[in-house]
């Protein structure tokens, strides 16, 4: 089981820490080759393969009228991790306060003396400290002085595009779900509550649960091929993201149609697994017409997901 380390005060020395830094939103495909390096690199050292990240996001406290959505919330995050063979976790909380650390500051206080780092593997486009002082070179020299290792790992490309956060934020908000899940190098999930909504779904024929969300990228206003997951059980689903022109109601929800099941899941969590864009959301000219439209929805999606 991982370890966690909340806030630089709780940070506890073990032996040969390797570790990865960054902000790793998305634990994407890129993110994966520097977490790969740090597993590769323990192996030499008898190491420890750590991540140490920040939360919350350093741009909205650099810039708090910079809103950043997420891919992956903190706890998602280090469940991926987990996943993938990381041992321990730092967490750094990332305030004002820490946003005015000098890259020096950082290096020689939280690299060298809390976490006693042996080895440092980074992105080629990482910097540090206040200003963004600090880059590659900064801690090869420090790496000189106090005797760790550091490690510079290239841009990973598909296309001649970089895989980033950044770009997957852009194909999630424009429903391109292939694309996202490609460079994800797997399918974008989100949880969710399920609360009561105004029972449409189910007056017409299509029990919907209506989902709380809180904390994640909500991916472009659509009708998509999905999975849920209740209790660890899987389901072919449809989720509808936006508001009921039909019924004309103008608040966006987020809904889910699980196929072949009707169980009472109020209170529950639920993760939705996006596979496929389906269409956008659409006024149809009466509530037929939209039945007509959900039944081929429902055909479409048992053939994406069989």
């Amino acid at each position: 089981m991982v370890k966690i380390f909340e806030g630089l005060e709780n940070i506890e020395k073990i032996n040969n820490p390797v570790i990865a830094i960054g902000n790793f939103d998305g634990v994407h495909r890129g993110h994966r080759q520097l977490i790969s390096k740090v597993l590769e690199e323990c192996e030499k050292y008898n190491g420890n393969p750590s991540v140490l990240t920040f939360y919350p996001h350093p741009l909205t406290v650099v810039n708090p009228y910079t809103k950043i959505e997420q891919i992956t919330p903190l706890n998602d995050k280090i469940r991926i991790f987990e996943e993938i063979g990381i041992k321990y976790v730092y967490v750094i909380k990332f305030d004002d306060e820490f946003s005015n650390i000098t890259a020096k500051d950082f290096i020689e206080n939280v690299l060298v003396d809390k976490i006693g780092v042996k080895e440092v593997v980074i992105g080629y486009d990482f910097s540090f400290g206040k200003n963004k002082e600090g880059t590659v070179e900064t801690l090869r020299e420090f790496g000189d002085i106090y005797g760790f290792k550091v490690i510079v790992v290239p841009a990973l490309k598909e296309d001649e595009k970089v895989i980033s956060s950044t770009k997957i934020r852009s194909f999630l908000k424009e429903g391109l779900i292939k694309n996202a899940n490609n460079f994800l190098g797997r399918p974008y999930m989100i949880k969710g509550i399920v609360i009561k909504g105004k029972k449409i779904g189910r007056l017409i024929g299509f029990p919907t649960a209506n989902l709380l969300i809180t904390n994640y990228l909500i991916p472009r206003k659509g009708v998509y091929a999905v999975y849920a997951y209740i209790d660890d059980k899987k389901y072919k689903a449809l989720a509808s993201i936006g508001p009921a022109p039909t019924f004309h109601i103008d608040t966006s929800n987020f809904e889910v149609h699980i196929l072949d099941f009707d169980d009472n899941i109020y209170g529950k969590e639920i993760t939705v697994e996006f596979v496929e864009r389906l269409r956008g959301i659409e006024k149809f000219k009466d509530v037929e017409d939209l039945k007509l439209q959900i039944f081929e929805d429902i055909k479409k999606a048992r053939l994406i997901l069989e």
